[in-house]
């Protein structure tokens, strides 16, 4: 079966879920002209000292990443969905965007209101750090950032330090094609299907050998980035696996609406030790329950794939919505209390704290 055929599969998959939608584009028009101010204009963002005050930017902590513990998952937010989370004796880097606009250019679109954590070379420049692992959900311009993929594979190559892109079917192709340092020198590109795996094996500084497995997980979303090519490529979440007598189990969700197959994924895969939840760009939820959670959706996620914490992505930097920049951080302490879970297993962090579960 060819690679567009698999897709083909997956999206005749995804269109029989009771829980899915197809947008349209009158929904779609509907949704910009009544929205345009927040949504095109981005008018009713707070200015940069007002967001100070609430949602500061914390300093990162390079002790922390330098010295990540051995048996857990560290995870430090960089912004949006973007995770540096270390694991195994690897370091990962989820959907990053480093860019001041999550769009096709760097004069229009989205622009953020939070700046990232730090750099691609605060990361990839310091021997003791690095980036050895690079995860792609999907293609949309918030998870697939051109110039951010440039540079890290540009780093790669010289810092001497090899990347291997991890991406969903059919985006190996597309990282050919724009990003050709991704497949040159040691650097490496793998796209894998939903429940497809793939192990990445090396040694650690004592010369012992270390792996991961990273499997595709399904996810209720959709592909599109010219407009002309929806669904052309896929969707999903990643499991991130370590091996040894202590192993890890990491779940990235890039993007996804609340789906009945979250169980199937709970019974099948979990529990997980983390969970990378999206809380936000959630409103109106007419348009957007199928494809983006809000905290409630959140919440109960957390319980339907049985992660004992999640981390909440997808929120605090780009204006992609309507609601209120900071209403899903209130929003899902509320939803926590409601459920009677315990607020600090799926707490808000700051961008650049850095967690360890």
């Amino acid at each position: 079966m060819s690679v567009q055929e698999k897709i083909l599969k997956r999206v005749a998959e995804r269109d029989s879920w009771l829980t899915y939608k197809v947008p349209t584009i009158g929904n779609v028009c509907k949704l910009l002209f009544g929205n345009f101010g927040k949504m095109v204009i981005q008018t009713g963002i707070p200015s940069q000292k007002e967001i100070d005050k609430v949602f500061p930017i914390a300093d990162v902590d390079w002790d922390l990443l330098s010295n990540p513990p051995k048996h857990k998952i560290q995870s430090t937010w960089i912004g949006h969905a973007t995770m540096f989370v270390q694991m195994g004796g690897y370091n990962i880097i989820t959907d990053p965007i480093f860019s001041q606009r999550c769009s096709a250019v760097q004069f229009a679109g989205p622009e953020r209101y939070r700046r990232p954590a730090c750099t691609i070379k605060d990361l990839c420049g310091r021997d003791e750090v690095g980036i050895d692992v690079v995860l792609i959900s999907h293609n949309h311009y918030d998870h697939l950032d051109f110039y951010s993929c440039q540079t890290l594979a540009e780093m790669a190559i010289e810092t001497g330090r090899p990347m291997q892109f991890v991406v969903s079917l059919g985006l190996k192709d597309w990282f050919e094609r724009h990003i050709p340092n991704s497949t040159m020198g040691k650097n490496t590109v793998t796209e894998i299907d939903w429940h497809e795996t793939c192990s990445i094996q090396g040694k650690d500084d004592d010369d012992n050998i270390k792996m991961i497995n990273i499997t595709g997980i399904p996810m209720q979303h959709w592909s599109n980035r010219y407009g002309f090519d929806k669904d052309k490529t896929l969707w999903g979440g990643f499991k991130v696996t370590t091996t040894g007598s202590q192993p890890s189990n990491f779940l990235f969700s890039g993007d996804t609406g609340f789906f009945d197959g979250l169980y199937d994924i709970g019974k099948e895969y979990g529990p997980f030790d983390l969970a990378a939840i999206p809380i936000g760009a959630y409103e109106p939820r007419w348009f957007m329950k199928e494809q983006h959670t809000n905290p409630d959706d959140a919440v109960k996620m957390m319980g339907a794939v049985q992660a004992n914490h999640a981390f909440p992505i997808h929120w605090g930097t780009f204006p992609l919505t309507i609601e209120p920049i900071m209403e899903p951080k209130e929003h899902l302490a509320k939803a926590m209390d409601e459920a009677g879970k315990d607020r600090a297993t799926f707490a808000t962090t700051l961008i650049g704290e850095t967690i360890a579960i």
